[in-house]
């Protein structure tokens, strides 16, 4: 069982967000979005084949928070909240992992590895189009 899980999640404003997933078994190989709120929101961008300390912190605004959670609420992705499965047979297979604490501090906890929730790859997608584009505006 996932520590904090509550099966009941209402997707709603967060205080803190990060999704994060695995792209193979090289240095690097993940992908990490994280949004913390303090004095406003910041998103840490880790993407594939760049390592943690060269992630870029960018503040973000209620727009893109919007947008997030309009994906979120499209997807269900509040029907995800304890999904804890893993594909045993499966050696060096890729994983992921997604924790979002409401503002009211409700939280949503879902992993796999070699097992997704229902939409996951068009969660995954959607959300690298609005990290990415978060991306190219810091360049």
């Amino acid at each position: 069982m996932i520590f904090g899980y509550t099966k009941k999640v209402e997707i709603a404003e967060f205080k803190y967000f990060q999704f994060y997933y695995s792209t193979g078994n090289a240095i690097n190989s993940n992908v990490r979005y994280t949004i913390r709120l303090d004095d406003g929101y910041y998103a840490t961008i880790k993407l594939d084949g760049i390592s943690e300390e060269n992630a870029v912190v960018v503040p973000v605004d209620d727009d893109i928070i919007n947008d997030i959670l309009n994906v979120l609420k499209k997807y269900d992705v509040n029907k995800w909240n304890g999904f804890d499965k893993a594909d045993d047979r499966v050696l060096d297979g890729n994983n992921f992992n997604l924790n979002i604490i409401m503002k009211n501090n409700n939280r949503l906890l879902a992993a796999g590895y070699m097992k997704w929730p229902n939409n996951y790859n068009k969660v995954k997608k959607e959300l690298d189009v609005i990290f990415n584009n978060l991306n190219k505006d810091k360049e």
